[in-house]
């Protein structure tokens, strides 16, 4: 078997639905912080999305039937299949956590309603929140691939070029698609601020069809100036051309905050930060240790091709490879065709670097966060938020 795909529940696998979370903690421990730290802040979102209304609920669901159905289809696809999920203390399959619909309803319902605020034109609210959706999903980036939250395909050429561990596609992904996601929301929540049920359903079905495939459109676009695989340059191209029309947009609208802080909001993204830079400060990586699937082990150098006609190694081999992490807690290697084996964290090659990559990026993001909410602005009683300048 080459692939399991991620409804499979593929009884032949030794994975459970529940896992101990006194066991995650001996050979995750990192993970089962995150994993709950995800979930709770889900949970602090919906609670918000309830009191808000209906516009803010359909963030909430649209970012977990758009996000989950992403992930699915990316994982689905023999020739994009790049990327395994290590398991978590609820699994939903051997290859989907519970915590990952929890993970985009995070990285994009707090950007979107964030930015809302604003109450900015559809396309420079759609590219503020891409950006904005960035500061926040970086640091978890960063840290889920150090500490084998999740690994990666070896050769997979959409994500060779790395930043801090990271590679520049996912990176892109996240811009793109929170903004994508931004702006089929808020232009259906421009007609519509009550969210009917009619209205309601219909936005729900156009994000969950058009917010990939929109996507890939401009991923494909940006991606030529790296001569068809992102890059470096893509990754600059993009934010570039977004923070263009960010800029453009708030000297247009010269927006005005329109609410007192969402104190709640604040608050839990205040936790996430913090929560994320003390797992970098105090978790040792080579403590971590991840049983799951992974890349299928096999001989060295089987080319394979993937979605773009990209020449990609089809196996895991240990005499070539280059990721972060080892074979160095188990006795061997997998045997050849083997998808769920063991691999073990590595020490920082420089923590410094990382420490100040996840530290940076926190303080960026409670600044960020702090002054689109208000935090940082006196408090002033005005209207119920509207994502437009109308």
């Amino acid at each position: 078997m080459d692939t399991t795909l991620p409804w499979n529940l593929a009884p032949e696998l030794p994975w459970r639905m529940l896992s101990s979370p006194a066991q995650q903690w001996d050979r995750l421990p990192s993970f089962l912080v995150g994993e709950y730290l995800f979930i709770a802040l889900a949970l602090v979102a919906l609670w918000h999305a309830r009191r808000e209304g209906r516009a803010h609920l359909l963030v909430w669901v649209s970012a977990i039937v758009a996000g989950t159905m992403n992930d699915i289809i990316f994982m689905a696809l023999p020739v994009v299949d790049n990327f395994w999920q290590s398991q978590a203390t609820i699994m939903l399959t051997p290859r989907l956590p519970l915590y990952i619909p929890c993970v985009y309803v995070c990285f994009m319902y707090y950007p979107t309603v964030s930015v809302w605020r604003l109450r900015l034109p559809q396309l420079p609210r759609a590219t503020l929140t891409g950006l904005s959706a960035i500061i926040f999903y970086a640091p978890y980036d960063i840290i889920g691939a150090k500490f084998l939250w999740w690994t990666w395909h070896d050769t997979d050429a959409p994500i060779a070029d790395r930043l801090v561990g990271v590679p520049v596609g996912s990176t892109i992904w996240v811009i793109t698609f929170v903004a994508t996601f931004a702006f089929l929301v808020g232009r259906a929540v421009d007609r519509d601020p009550e969210m009917r049920p009619a209205a309601f359903a219909r936005t729900l079905a156009t994000v969950a069809a058009l917010c990939t495939f929109l996507m890939v459109v401009q991923m494909t676009v940006l991606q030529q100036v790296d001569g068809g695989t992102p890059g470096y340059l893509t990754l600059i191209a993009a934010a570039v051309i977004y923070a263009v029309v960010v800029a453009r947009g708030l000297r247009a609208a010269n927006p005005q905050l329109v609410k007192p802080t969402h104190r709640v909001l604040h608050r839990a993204l205040v936790v996430y930060f913090a929560t994320l830079v003390g797992i970098m400060a105090l978790s040792d990586p080579e403590a971590h240790r991840a049983e799951s699937l992974h890349q299928t082990y096999g001989a060295c150098g089987v080319k394979a091709k993937d979605l773009m006609g990209n020449i990609r190694h089809k196996y895991l081999c240990a005499e070539d490879y280059d990721e972060d992490f080892s074979f160095a807690c188990v006795d061997s290697p997998p045997a050849a065709g083997t998808q769920w084996y063991t691999v073990c964290g590595k020490a920082h090659s420089s923590f410094p670097l990382w420490m100040g990559a996840v530290g940076g990026l926190g303080a960026v993001g409670v600044l960020l966060y702090s002054l689109l909410l208000g935090a940082l602005a006196p408090r002033r009683e005005s209207a119920v938020d509207s994502p437009s300048a109308g």
